[in-house]
């Protein structure tokens, strides 16, 4: 009888490799109920861990990289990835791992550009990445697959062959949410708008499918508005914007507001500021200052995207592929979890 392998309790138990390979050396989230079934069929098939493998592993440099936006003050989401990232290494500590970041502004593609050119190839073993820009990134991709080094997404999906995972939310679905959270209890025939405030909306793929999934959503519920707006604030300076904001509000009869990011938070000042509190407002993420809005009811719901989780599964599937050619799975996908100010407290950024 051949040797069963993890891959092998994987497919019988119908749960991924990364699954089994929690329960064998308890660590990560699995359910009691999972973890008994996967537990029992290891102990039906004798499994034994290749502990020559893992020697030889445990015996080699492993070095990664991480491209992504760099972290300023004003776009506070980009730190809590690179908490993740930290946690990820703190686990991984008793394996020979280094990692290289490379930081470049989410606003300016030039500047992606140079950070890729001065990339390490020769000396990376796999990549962590964070794409923005759409053209760009794929070109880095292709010359990714041309060095051989393995690639996971986070954040943002690039739908390419050669990506090995992505981990993250199901951007359209989120969207659909959105707008279904928006619609409970709104009178009808009212107007709603879809509020962008990303450095441009263009080049981020999952800001597009957050937009579609709203928009599909009302297009199958036409009953219920009167109008539905997008407004692309984008790299607009707070002036600017408080100026497109009253047009609209005087406008048209606002009931509610999706913001496809973290930038909620303007939103819900722009709101507090003029003393409206009878529009629904949803958005993205736990920032501090999203939070103190939550709390005062002018923001009615946060979609949590679990930036520091993304980052943390994305770092643990790439280095288990390197180091114990452990494939992930294709599409790590996240909760799409709804923050009120009743159930705040029981989540962390």
């Amino acid at each position: 009888m051949s040797k069963v392998r993890i891959k092998d309790i994987a497919r019988i138990a119908n749960v991924s490799i990364g699954t089994v390979d929690r329960v064998i050396h308890n660590r990560g989230e699995v359910s009691q109920a999972t973890r008994d079934r996967i537990q029992k069929l290891l102990d039906e098939h004798h499994y034994k861990p290749d502990l020559i493998a893992s020697s030889l592993a445990l015996n080699r440099q492993i070095k990664l990289a991480v491209v992504m936006p760099r972290f300023v003050s004003e776009h506070e989401f980009w730190k809590l990835p690179q908490s993740g990232i930290q946690k990820a290494l703190e686990e991984l500590s008793h394996y020979q791992i280094s990692i290289d970041t490379y930081y470049f502004d989410q606003f300016n593609s030039d500047d992606f550009v140079r950070c890729v050119k001065y990339f390490h190839y020769h000396q990376i073993q796999g990549v962590l990445f964070s794409p923005v820009f759409q053209e760009e990134s794929l070109d880095f991709l292709r010359r990714c697959e041309k060095e051989k080094l393995p690639v996971v997404l986070f954040n943002s999906l690039i739908d390419d062959p050669y990506v090995k995972s992505f981990v993250g939310q199901d951007a359209y679905h989120s969207g659909y949410v959105a707008a279904k959270l928006i619609n409970y209890g709104m009178e009808p025939r009212r107007d709603v708008a879809i509020i962008n405030m990303s450095a441009r909306k263009n080049h981020y793929s999952h800001i597009i499918s957050r937009e579609k999934g709203f928009r599909n959503y009302f297009e199958e519920h036409s009953d219920r508005l009167n109008h539905l707006l997008t407004i692309d604030l984008n790299g607009v300076d707070d002036e600017k914007l408080n100026e497109r904001l009253n047009e609209m509000c005087n406008e048209y009869d606002i009931a509610g507001l999706f913001v496809t990011n973290s930038r909620v938070y303007k939103m819900a000042k722009f709101l507090a500021d003029r003393g409206s509190m009878n529009v629904r407002l949803v958005g993205y993420d736990l920032l501090p200052e999203s939070i103190d809005y939550l709390k005062r009811d002018y923001i009615d719901f946060l979609i949590s995207q679990k930036p520091e989780e993304q980052a943390f599964k994305g770092l643990s599937s790439l280095f288990n592929l390197v180091a114990f050619n452990r494939e992930p799975e294709v599409r790590q996908w996240l909760p799409i979890d709804i923050i009120t100010r009743e159930n705040l407290v029981y989540y962390k950024p």
